[in-house]
């Protein structure tokens, strides 16, 4: 019997396929077939850590169709750009240029009906006419669709991250299973025992930018919630992310591989040899969070 063959669209350095791996026998079945994305060194990521998947490092606008059905993907998970429903942005929607892919994607899902589909996006698109025109479609293929809004912290995990969520599947979603209470953690679990010494936040900086940043002192607070890690993180100073008090104190950033953690990804995920730091916050940031994905996953799947 053929497994679940699955396409991971705006693929990023892997986050669905990431999110796959971390539910273990549970996604045992599904194999990602595919991965379309058109930054260059994201694509690398990825293939540095899933050279399983067929990598596509295309703009979707100049996909296909044709190569798209090839695919013969019975799974899309899709995270299309957020930026135009975003709340720190003009929240122009449909008619910002980067949501041109949003009905050139519901054309396909109309023409080719995977059996079922997954994505992601700011809570900002809920209501919005892309959303609006997404639910109308799904409706007219006979999916059944359930939607939510999730943060890791109702997964007990210290870390903002509030998204929206979407699955749906033709002949309907399997039944829901037993929800497990999940015991909260603590950040400090996260953190190098002996992070890098440039990791330092400049003392200019700090004179400068310390009141509007989102400094955690874990000593005196070691149930502190880190705020959103976004794309910004480690060129803005304001609303990109949390920063750490340390004892001398000035604060210090988290390293990528600590705000990896925080998100979900396990030790085996690397950058390839060359990935610099700011490189790597940024992909890092537009990435997913693993832990919600599994808890969205398993809805899609019926995994328990």
């Amino acid at each position: 019997m053929r497994g679940i063959r699955a396409l991971e669209l705006f693929s990023g350095i892997g986050g669905f396929s990431e999110s796959l791996r971390a539910l273990g026998p549970a996604a045992s079945g599904v194999e990602v077939v595919a991965a379309v994305e058109m930054a260059p060194h994201l694509m690398e990521a990825y293939g540095e850590n899933f050279p399983g998947a067929k990598r596509l490092r295309k703009n979707l606008l100049s996909l296909p169709t044709k190569a798209l059905a090839k695919v013969e993907a019975d799974l899309w998970w899709m995270s299309p750009p957020c930026q135009p429903f975003t709340t720190r942005g003009l929240q122009r929607g449909l008619d910002d240029p980067r949501a041109q892919i949003l009905p050139r994607l519901m054309a396909w899902i109309e023409e080719l009906a995977p059996a079922m589909v997954g994505m992601e996006n700011v809570p900002g698109f809920s209501g919005s006419r892309a959303h609006e025109q997404l639910m109308a479609t799904l409706e007219q293929g006979e999916y059944e669709v359930e939607e939510r809004l999730l943060c890791p912290t109702e997964l007990g995990i210290p870390a903002r991250r509030e998204r929206y969520y979407l699955v749906a599947r033709r002949g309907g979603l399997p039944e829901r299973g037993e929800r497990r209470e999940r015991p909260a953690r603590e950040l400090l679990e996260f953190l190098d025992q002996e992070p890098d010494d440039d990791l330092r936040v400049p003392a200019e900086v700090l004179a400068k930018y310390e009141k509007g940043m989102r400094i955690l002192d874990l000593e005196a607070d070691p149930g502190a919630i880190a705020n959103t890690f976004t794309s910004a993180y480690g060129k803005s100073w304001r609303a990109s992310g949390s920063y750490l008090r340390i004892p001398d104190g000035g604060a210090r950033f988290l390293s990528p591989r600590e705000i990896l953690r925080v998100m979900g990804f396990s030790e085996e995920f690397r950058f390839p040899e060359g990935f610099t730091r700011r490189r790597a916050y940024k992909a890092v940031g537009n990435s997913l969070s693993v832990f919600a994905m599994q808890e969205v996953l398993s809805r899609l799947l019926g995994a328990p």
